[in-house]
């Protein structure tokens, strides 16, 4: 027997009222009248697709080494699994990179640009309507949370921060899709002490008593033990606050109180970037440019801000090593990937920045990215080049949902790194590179500078900028940005990894340079205007023969690389291409701010999701609960959800106001 779905638009629909049940001889016939779409052949088949366990911290590096002080995540998933040293996120900011992964989406498509109104929030997100169509509903769809006989079940939870925005106002317009998500609520999502959450939209509960990580890790491995009771595949998203600052000027995050007096001598790395003198600093652009020396009161600082999370991501860790024990308890840990990243990275004195994030250079976008699971080779460090965006393709490929199937999402400007994480010593061709494109990581952003400085929160204007990395390890590695400012950075990041020597300031001078800037600037051009297929190849919008810049782009491209369009021959084409510029710096994206477009007539995402100009924010208006002490200690290293559950309460309509 095959079970069949009526397809509506480019989602699944499965209920009861479009369930057919067929023989094999009627199997020609669904094809030709075309519009269903098969989901399973049989139980024991959808049994064995594999879970995925997705883990994702709030804030976290990689260049100031914080998975050194996580024995778990050393152990469980460095050691057993592969290490992708270059995956990026596409937005270095809290809610537009989880908007970007959750609708595998370039952040000029999701037009989800920041925390706050008017680039983004929780609010944007449910009034574009995107809530009704990412990830979750395309998991639905592949049967991660339905059996072949239409029985729903509960497959497909989350737990943790979601965006920005979702708070005691607006809790009940849930994140839809989700067949069971606990979600940290604002105003109280970064107070570790003092954890409210909403269970499915319902009113917010207050879990006094208990440090946030202590709360998510019961509340993972409850769900594992229920999920582990169903012989079906699942995902699990599990996304502590850990090591987000605490609200207000200075105050560092909070670790279980079990953990507050380790590293006491730690200190931030003093990498070639850190504290840097006048020679480099007056290299950079916008605002870093003109920033001061740290002086020495800041910079102790700021290592007490390096050990702070140091010692919070202990208890990300235990979360980490308790998953781990459940999965293998309930013998599913060998058929399930467990994916450990952070939406964005963090920097501390890099480039004279107290600390912060909001930035492109590589402390801010080059994230943790450690993948363990079936067929993912152990204990070895990959030069694959992923993104954010790749995460909604990869998981559906995990659930068996390719790109040519009817129902795939037609808007997902990533690509499944499936593949690379199967074949991660894979050595990349020079040209073209997999295929065309997978050399290039689009890099952008609206709004402020983040600098959360050791005296308060500052908020830098004039950090508005558009980005390229090309990351090729052997046909030359650039970051290259265009500022709304006007200046243009330009790194060779094989030699000069601290991104400190502009040499776009010398492209008068060299000829070489100004051929690359022509070239980059053009990229930049294609990859800021690009959708679907041109984001997973801008280079197919960059041939000289315009018929050849058809969409879809054709196979036979005349450039299909960096060292391709860096021949002399193509130097009048590439000088055709317009400048990529800012009509002057705006807090949010705005598309006549950004002209010209490559081609002029990109709708940047709009055909798939609502207008939301002018759009208005929930604001929160109840008395705060009050929590007092700090929590999280030896006795409740391994407290369960049904002992915290015990003292848990509903927040009173005061307190939702």
């Amino acid at each position: 027997m095959y079970l069949y779905a009526v397809q509506r638009s480019h989602r699944w629909l499965v209920s009861q009222s479009h369930i057919v049940l067929l023989s094999i001889m009627h199997l020609k016939l669904i094809y030709q009248l075309g519009g269903l779409i098969p989901l399973c052949t049989s139980i024991g088949a959808q049994a064995q697709r594999p879970n995925i366990v997705f883990i994702m911290t709030d804030d976290q590096d990689l260049y100031l080494n914080s998975l050194d002080y996580q024995p778990a995540v050393k152990r469980e998933l460095i050691g057993k699994g592969t290490t992708f040293s270059r995956h990026y996120v596409t937005v270095a900011k809290c809610c537009p990179s989880r908007a970007s992964l959750l609708r595998g989406m370039a952040g000029h498509n999701t037009n989800i640009t920041e925390v706050n109104a008017p680039g983004g929030n929780w609010d944007k997100w449910l009034i574009s309507g995107q809530n009704e169509d990412y990830l979750p509903h395309w998991l639905t769809a592949a049967g991660y949370n339905a059996e072949c006989m239409g029985h729903i079940i509960t497959k497909l939870p989350y737990i943790g921060k979601i965006m920005n925005g979702y708070n005691t106002a607006n809790y009940a317009q849930r994140p839809a899709g989700w067949t069971h998500i606990q979600t940290a609520v604002d105003q109280y999502t970064y107070e570790y002490n003092n954890v409210v959450f909403s269970l499915d939209g319902n009113t917010p509960v207050s879990y006094p008593g208990y440090h946030q990580s202590d709360v998510i890790r019961a509340m993972s491995v409850d769900r594992i033990e229920e999920l582990s009771a169903q012989d079906k595949p699942f995902f699990l998203g599990i996304a502590p606050t850990s090591p987000h600052m605490e609200p207000g000027g200075g105050k560092w995050p909070v670790p279980p109180v079990r953990y507050k007096d380790k590293f006491p001598d730690l200190k931030a790395p003093r990498a070639a970037n850190w504290n840097p003198n006048d020679t480099y600093q007056q290299q950079k652009a916008s605002w870093v440019k003109g920033l001061p020396l740290l002086n020495e009161t800041t910079i102790e600082r700021l290592d007490g801000l390096y050990r702070a999370r140091a010692q919070s991501l202990l208890g990300v860790d235990d979360i980490v090593e308790d998953v781990i024990a459940k999965l293998a308890e309930k013998n599913i840990l060998d058929n399930t990937y467990i994916i450990y990243t952070s939406d964005n990275g963090w920097h501390i004195g890099n480039h004279r920045i107290s600390a912060g994030k909001s930035l492109h250079y590589k402390e801010d976008s080059n994230v943790p990215f450690i993948v363990r699971g079936p067929g993912v080779p152990a204990n070895i460090t990959s030069l694959l080049p992923g993104a954010h965006l790749d995460l909604a393709p990869t998981f559906l490929d995990i659930a068996g949902v390719k790109p040519d199937d009817p129902g795939y999402p037609q808007f997902l400007d990533g690509r499944s790194l499936l593949d690379n994480w199967k074949n991660p010593a894979t050595e990349l061709t020079q040209c073209p590179v997999n295929g065309g494109g997978h050399e290039v990581i689009n890099v952008e952003y609206w709004g402020i500078g983040e600098e959360a400085s050791p005296w308060g929160q500052i908020s830098h204007p004039n950090n508005s900028y558009k980005t390229l990395r090309i990351v090729h390890p052997d046909g030359g590695t650039y970051l290259y940005s265009k500022w709304c400012t006007g200046d243009t950075e330009l790194y060779e990041t094989a030699s000069d990894p601290g991104e400190l020597t502009n040499r776009a300031l010398n492209a008068d001078e060299d000829e070489d340079i100004s051929r690359l800037l022509s070239r980059l600037n053009a990229l930049l051009m294609a990859a800021k205007s690009c959708a679907g297929d041109t984001c997973r190849n801008p280079w197919s919008l960059l041939q000289p023969e315009a018929e050849r810049r058809a969409i879809p782009a054709q196979a036979n491209l005349t450039i299909t690389c960096l060292e391709q369009a860096l021949e002399p021959k193509f130097d009048d084409f590439f000088a055709s291409v317009p400048e990529v510029s800012f009509e002057k710096c705006m807090a949010y994206q705005y598309r006549p701010n950004e002209m010209p477009y490559w081609p002029e007539n990109v709708d940047l995402g709009e055909a798939y999701r609502k207008p939301t100009d002018n759009y208005i924010s929930s604001s929160p208006k109840g008395e705060k609960v009050v929590s007092q002490g700090f929590f999280g200690t030896v006795t409740q290293r391994n407290v369960m959800l049904s002992e915290i559950l015990k003292t848990a309460k509903e927040l009173t309509p005061e307190q939702l106001g």
